[in-house]
């Protein structure tokens, strides 16, 4: 296998990143949403690997259906951030809560699709609805063959990780257009435990790796969850509603005008320029806090990369944000387009991202 250096990969700073990728752009809370497949059945997570695709696929089903609990280090660009995460499913669902260990106290908290945002030093709770969201080590797709027309899937050496012997996995980018990912597969509970993020020059973007981890542990739900999660007494709680938007009628951007009276009318169509094997996840129409209209949300994914493309009614809440950044594999892209802001944002190579969001034409008059 190529080895690969450590340059950092662009002079950006990398901020903090929580499993969901928080982004904030000029007050919106901007949720990069990967994509998400139904639940696979328990067995396959025991099923044997014998090649990369299977050594996947038990990846996938591990990560879905195993409980967990363990400390996971982030990097990029030289910068590290450390996270203790705790997931729990039983026969009721799944719960998990991710805490930051350094820096500004922050944690993430998931009950089904409820999430919960909290900025402990700061006593303020954004909550929210998960629309597609999922992160390491949860990230793949639950049948990863559908990976193979865009990744050269490769069976790399077995290694040690998180004091465990794993298998070695390399997703192989055919293009340009994303991103080459090495996965550490353990070979016991079939969980991933590192995660590596590889440009075209053959340089580490970004990587997930877990320092302590304990699968399938007797846990209770109370680990999972925030003792000050009842109520919130004394702390700034801010709601956010989700509603699914119907379909954008087809065509380029800019053919036909949104209806101001009908929030679930899309303000605009699909972007004119999508990478290859890219698909529509989701729309969804977000109603957040101190925005008078809804913002649009459209999610678009590989089945292991995502792109979410946002339109924010209101252009001045992006005023002073306008322009590129780049925080490890994320790349955010923030215009104003008329009386709106554009927002796109994924974990492809900036020239995609760039391409992307320049195919996003003029808006069309409301």
């Amino acid at each position: 296998m190529k080895r690969v250096s450590m340059r950092p990969a662009g002079s950006v700073s990398c901020a903090a990143r929580q499993r969901r990728q928080l982004l904030h752009c000029g007050g919106l809370l901007v949720l990069v949403a990967l994509g998400t497949r139904p639940l696979d059945a328990a067995a396959a997570a025991a099923a044997p690997a014998t090649d990369a695709l299977s050594w996947l696929a038990r990846a996938s089903a591990a990560a879905r259906n195993a409980s967990y609990s363990g400390i996971y280090v982030y990097s990029c660009a030289g910068i590290t951030e450390t996270a203790r995460v705790t997931r729990l499913r039983n026969a009721s669902g799944d719960s998990e809560r991710i805490e930051s260990l350094d820096g500004t106290r922050r944690e993430v908290v998931r009950r089904g699709d409820e999430i919960h945002y909290l900025f402990v030093d700061s006593k303020m709770v954004r909550v929210d609805r998960r629309v597609s969201g999922r992160g390491f080590p949860d990230f793949l797709p639950q049948d990863p063959s559908m990976l193979a027309a865009y990744y050269a899937i490769e069976t790399g050496p077995v290694d040690r990780a998180a004091g465990r012997t794993v298998q070695v996995i390399r997703l192989r980018a055919r293009d340009g257009s994303r991103y080459t990912q090495e996965i550490w597969v353990d070979q016991q509970s079939g969980l991933p435990v590192k995660r590596r993020v590889i440009d075209e020059r053959g340089d580490i973007v970004e990587q997930f790796v877990f320092t302590e981890l304990s699968v399938g542990e007797r846990m209770t739900l109370r680990q999972s969850m925030p003792g000050r999660r009842a109520a919130y007494a004394g702390w700034t709680v801010e709601n956010s509603a989700v509603e699914e938007a119907r379909p954008p009628s087809p065509g380029p951007l800019g053919s036909g005008p949104a209806k101001a009276d009908d929030p679930a009318s899309p303000p605009f169509p699909e972007p004119r320029m999508l990478p290859p094997g890219f698909r529509k996840v989701t729309q969804v129409s977000r109603s957040l806090p101190g925005h008078d209209r809804p913002v649009m949300q459209s999610v678009y994914s590989d089945g292991l990369a995502t792109l979410s493309v946002f339109v924010d009614p209101d252009v001045a809440r992006v005023a002073g944000h306008e322009g590129t950044s780049q925080r490890g594999a994320v790349g955010v892209i923030t215009r104003a387009a008329g009386d709106r802001a554009v927002i796109t944002v994924g974990e492809l190579p900036p020239a995609t991202l760039r391409k992307v969001a320049d195919s996003i034409g003029p808006l069309a008059a409301r």
